[in-house]
């Protein structure tokens, strides 16, 4: 009797199903082999390079950047007049015209400097009178003497020649006009000085009320009444960072600083006319220059692009960890109602358009030094090409190509059947039918890594 007949029945049931399920392992794992290394060899060896057509239309190129929503213009303006604040008379998102007060201060001090300036002028007016009056009198002196000197002159008396001789010792008629026209002149001076003092008393009394230099919106206040404000000067409100001009403060009402926000007493910017300041690297800077076209897309509205024009470039370079860049403004065409200052933004500039031309996916192109080639169709071959504007997925062909001809993109392949695998740089693609002109299979994506189902993968950029 063999050990296995002695077994319980059972047991042998139980050896039974495993060694079933041994064998349904291996087949398993033997066909799984078989689709992954020969399948797979016999579809790569029947994948073709998709094809495009050669098509018509407008190519555009453009470069990048992203930046902030800024005001177009800002200001910060300070009391020019020294003193204790005693009113704020805006609010924080308040809006005010030109010209609008905005604060003040105890005016006592600067009232006081002109009551003092004004009797200072009313002194110095009176000696420029005085002045005027000796001046005539030395004058007709000198006037009296030249026609003394004019008669004969009698031979005088002993008494007389004496009398004669001591008024030839004073001062001369000539010397007290010279002397008397150079006290007049020091009086005018005074006068003229007493002059400004007292117009500048008058305007720090004007200046006790802070009055805003430009239309806009109150985005901050920096002081508050009982403090001690003012004494400060500037030159007015300022365009934006970079690239905004200089201006004057209003005649009448305060000094506004042009540095950052904050020094002031208050800050105001122009909510209405905002626009956006984004940074070049020197490469793309110098293919920019004023009213360009541009598009600009908020990352607060995906789904919202507006057009703008390139205001100006920044003449002087910004050097960041080694990187040079370049400021650029851009002036929004319509602001939407939801924008605000200090939102990102992101903004293309068109640097060149081709209307009407021969075109093909820059993905077709093979750039050898100066010369550029394609693959025609059907194993058709290569062919040099002319290009033109180069964009940022399409290419102008300015010969070599007629419309309608069909090329490869040489840059990806796609399978026939099945799954296909491939790799790239950045973003995922998958087979199906194609997105460019003229038809062809397949969809070609950027640089990315590509799996698909089906119509397998490609390689783009």
């Amino acid at each position: 009797m063999t050990k296995a007949s002695l077994l319980p029945r059972h047991k042998l049931r139980g050896l039974s199903m495993l060694n079933v399920a041994l064998v349904a392992i291996v087949l398993a794992i033997a066909t799984a082999a078989y689709l992954l290394f020969f399948r797979g060899e016999s579809e790569a060896a029947g994948t073709t390079r998709p094809t495009v057509t050669v098509a018509r239309g407008d190519v555009t190129a453009g470069v990048s950047s992203s930046g902030t929503l800024q005001s177009s213009q800002t200001a910060s303006p300070q009391f020019a007049t020294s003193g204790t604040v005693t009113a704020v008379l805006v609010k924080v998102g308040q809006v005010v015209a030109k010209g609008a007060a905005i604060a003040r201060i105890d005016p006592a001090a600067a009232e006081r400097e002109v009551r003092i300036a004004e009797q200072n002028q009313i002194a110095a007016a009176n000696s420029v009178t005085a002045a005027q009056e000796s001046l005539d009198d030395a004058e007709d002196a000198k006037e009296a003497a030249d026609e003394a000197a004019a008669e004969p002159t009698p031979t005088p008396t002993p008494g007389e020649q004496t009398q004669t001789q001591t008024q030839s010792q004073g001062q001369s008629p000539e010397v007290a006009v010279s002397n008397a026209e150079a006290s007049l002149a020091r009086a005018k001076a005074d006068k003229e000085q007493a002059d400004q003092n007292l117009e500048a008393a008058q305007s720090d009394v004007t200046n006790t009320t802070l009055k805003a230099p430009i239309a806009g919106t109150i985005t901050a206040i920096n002081g508050s009444v009982g403090s001690v404000a003012g004494g400060s000067s500037g030159s007015g409100s300022t365009g934006s960072t970079g690239t905004g001009t200089t201006g004057q403060g209003s005649t009448g009402g305060s000094a506004t600083t042009s540095s950052a926000a904050g020094t002031g007493f208050v800050d105001i910017s122009d909510l209405k006319t905002l626009q956006v300041v984004a940074s070049f690297p020197e490469a793309d800077a110098v293919k920019i220059k004023a009213k360009q076209a541009a598009t600009v897309t908020l990352n607060a509205e995906p789904g919202s692009t507006l057009t703008a024009t390139l205001t100006s470039v920044s003449p002087t370079p910004t050097t960041t960890n080694g990187v040079v860049s370049y400021s650029a403004t851009f002036t929004l065409a319509k602001v939407p109602a939801s924008a605000r200052i200090g939102q990102t933004a992101n903004v293309t500039v068109q640097t060149a358009k081709a209307t009407n031309v021969l075109y093909v996916p820059t993905t077709s192109i093979v750039t050898s030094g100066t010369a550029h080639t394609v693959t025609m169709a059907n194993g058709a071959g290569s062919r040099e090409v002319q290009i033109g504007v180069q964009g940022g997925s399409f290419t102008q062909i300015t010969s070599g190509l007629d419309e309608g001809d069909q090329i490869e993109l040489i840059q990806g392949v796609i399978g026939t059947g099945g799954t296909g695998q491939g790799a790239g740089q950045g973003r995922t693609g998958a087979g199906g039918t194609g997105q460019f002109p003229g038809g062809g299979t397949g969809q070609f994506p950027g640089a990315g890594t590509g799996a698909g189902t089906g119509a397998g993968a490609n390689r783009g950029r």
